[in-house]
């Protein structure tokens, strides 16, 4: 499957380049270059740039660092998949994973030395995802496409589950924007018409929209998942700026005939939330008793002092204070906080973002209240799906207080 791909490994040691030559190899990949000398890869690079399937560097190193070669292959226009292997502080290692997606650069992942097995493997599949067959459009949309989406239907919500690994079952689903547009494979992801949505000032429709069709699947995601089910959806703090949104939102939600409580708002981070209108609607949401969650702790605006302030409900730790938590004892000394708070004001708490097998096990074995949310467990998926998921989920862990994280298919 991996024998045509073209591999570059950048690191100044030795012995890292023959694990990671080894390794590769184990995946099926045949053309792995593996350099200690940046320059020479970068000169390999610029020869062919649309030929390099994937590039995994380092970031100390002499000469030229990691940060250059990032933004080298930015100056190249290089397309294809990019990793990180560091040893550095997370905190350094999170910095320069931001400096490769300023260049526009298909960053896959960040992974921490010593190199593991399992590491690579989800590496590969994200890359595999991003790169095979035909690749995916990354262009903005236009206002015009924008409208048009929105005239003839083709929003649709994609449903993530975040599952409670104490019972095995799935706590809620957080409903997720996507365009399907003619004449495209996939489905349109946000970060390709969001921006232009919020430009147009057309947020507070967008989410009408969504919240509409999704408590139009609420009854049916309930009939295969189960009763306890909640439903999951974003606001941003713009659209908490309009005093009316609570009654629009229970006006919609009313009609499916269930209880506040099982709508759960999810406020993303774009800015803080702190003007009297803002404060005003968050406060009349929580008195119509929907959930309130704190999207992305510990990104961007989310902070300590909004969940000391705001009557939040919920809270979900941002991917990046979970990413390689096993091996970062800062983050754990966070999670292992944010736990405790939790737990002292019945807040339940999510990890988001999962996508390694050891970063789940780890996370069910030092909190066991917490919620799962991540790829490893399930990717966004269409209501039709969702049932199948449900089922190949029950047939592995169906009852199991235990977990057998070997056999974890995701």
């Amino acid at each position: 499957m991996f024998a045509d791909k073209h591999i570059v490994v950048i690191d100044d040691s030795e012995a890292i380049l023959m694990v990671m030559k080894t390794m590769l190899s184990r995946l099926g990949f045949e053309h792995i270059t593996a350099m200690t000398s940046a320059y020479k890869a970068l000169d390999l690079i610029a020869r062919g740039p649309d030929d390099i399937y994937m590039v995994l560097t380092d970031l100390r190193m002499p000469n030229i660092d990691g940060l250059g070669v990032l933004r080298r292959l930015g100056e190249l226009g290089y397309s294809g998949a990019v990793a990180i292997i560091s040893e550095m502080d997370k905190r350094i290692i999170s910095l320069a994973a931001d400096i490769a997606r300023n260049h526009r650069l298909r960053l896959i992942g960040c992974i921490s030395k010593p190199i593991q097995l399992d590491d690579i493997t989800a590496l590969v599949q994200k890359a595999d995802e991003l790169l095979a067959g035909n690749l995916p459009d990354h262009s903005a949309l236009s206002l015009e496409q924008v409208h048009e989406a929105f005239e003839q239907g083709w929003i649709v919500p994609y449903y993530q589950p975040k599952v409670n690994f104490a019972n095995m079952e799935v706590e809620s689903v957080e409903a997720l924007v996507r365009l399907k547009l003619p004449g495209e494979i996939n489905a349109v992801r946000p970060f390709r018409f969001l921006p232009t949505v919020s430009a147009a000032g057309l947020m507070q429709e967008l989410s009408a929209r969504m919240l509409t069709l999704a408590a139009k699947d609420f009854d049916h995601i309930q009939e295969l998942l189960g009763k306890q089910v909640k439903l999951g959806l974003n606001l941003s703090p713009e659209e908490l700026k309009n005093t009316q949104l609570a009654d629009t939102i229970e006006a919609i939600w009313q009609q499916t005939g269930h209880d506040n409580s099982e709508l759960i708002l999810e406020l993303t981070e774009e800015e803080t939330i702190q003007n009297n209108e803002q404060l005003e609607c968050l406060n009349r949401l929580r008195l119509r008793g929907f959930g309130l969650s704190l999207d992305d702790f510990g990104t961007g605006f989310t902070n300590i002092n909004q969940l000391r302030n705001l009557p939040y409900t919920e809270v979900k730790i941002d991917r990046s204070l979970i990413i390689n938590i096993h091996r970062d004892s800062f983050c754990q000394a966070i999670v292992t906080g944010l736990s405790d708070i939790a737990e002292q004001l019945n807040i339940t708490l999510i990890a988001e973002g999962i996508e390694q097998i050891s970063e789940l096990k780890f996370l069910m074995e030092t909190y066991p209240r917490l919620v799962l949310q991540g790829y490893l467990i399930s990717m966004p998926r269409p209501l039709e799906t969702l049932g199948a998921w449900y089922k190949s989920w029950q047939r592995q862990f169906g009852g199991n207080k235990v977990v057998p994280i070997r056999h974890f298919k995701g």
